[in-house]
């Protein structure tokens, strides 16, 4: 039987790894607890794609979102931001994340067409991706898609465009009349 003693490139092999130990999450306090670690407050993904559209086209966050694709963010990266940082709020666990994404996806791919932005799905897939083009929405035939997806595109359809600022979220803020400049003040 061999000798089962560590070496030292090993033990600082281990000593990188840093990420917490199987169960970690159960030692800590639970008044004090993340919340992806407690209940998450969606659990049907209709639920919870109904959540994302209201908060995907109030105006500050759609503003947002269009200025993102206009300025070369692609769709799936804007999606896994936004579904990353549901689940860190606690909004839904990673298997909801992980069902939500398609949906998700075309929800951003729809409100673009709506806005008439220009698009990449994923970086560097300007042609195909498997066989498949995705530079556009119509990239699968809508009894393909998931009932889901099928609900988020029919209700992005029938939507009015939000109230978009003409100011770039860039641009520097008007000046306030009421507050004199730094050259007028004695």
């Amino acid at each position: 039987m061999e000798d089962e003693t560590t070496t030292p490139e090993l033990q600082e092999h281990y000593g990188k790894m840093d990420r917490p130990l199987p169960g970690e999450s159960l030692t800590l306090d639970p008044d004090t607890a993340e919340p992806y670690v407690s209940q998450p407050e969606f659990t049907v993904p209709q639920e919870a794609l109904d959540n994302l559209f209201d908060k995907m086209t109030e105006p500050e966050n759609y503003d947002r979102l269009m200025e993102g694709l206009n300025n070369g963010a692609t769709i799936m990266d804007l999606t896994r931001l936004i579904l990353f940082s549901g689940f860190n709020e606690g909004k839904y666990n990673p298997d909801l994340m992980m069902l939500l994404i398609e949906p998700a996806a075309y929800m951003i791919m729809a409100l673009a067409e709506k806005a008439n932005i220009d698009y990449e799905v994923m970086a560097g897939d300007d042609e195909e991706l498997f066989g498949v083009s995705v530079d556009r929405l119509e990239m699968k035939d809508p009894e393909e898609l998931s009932e889901e997806t099928q609900q988020v595109l029919e209700k992005v359809e029938s939507m009015e465009a939000p109230e978009t600022s003409e100011m770039s979220l860039m641009a520097r803020p008007p000046p306030n009349p009421d507050q004199p400049s730094l050259m007028q003040r004695q």
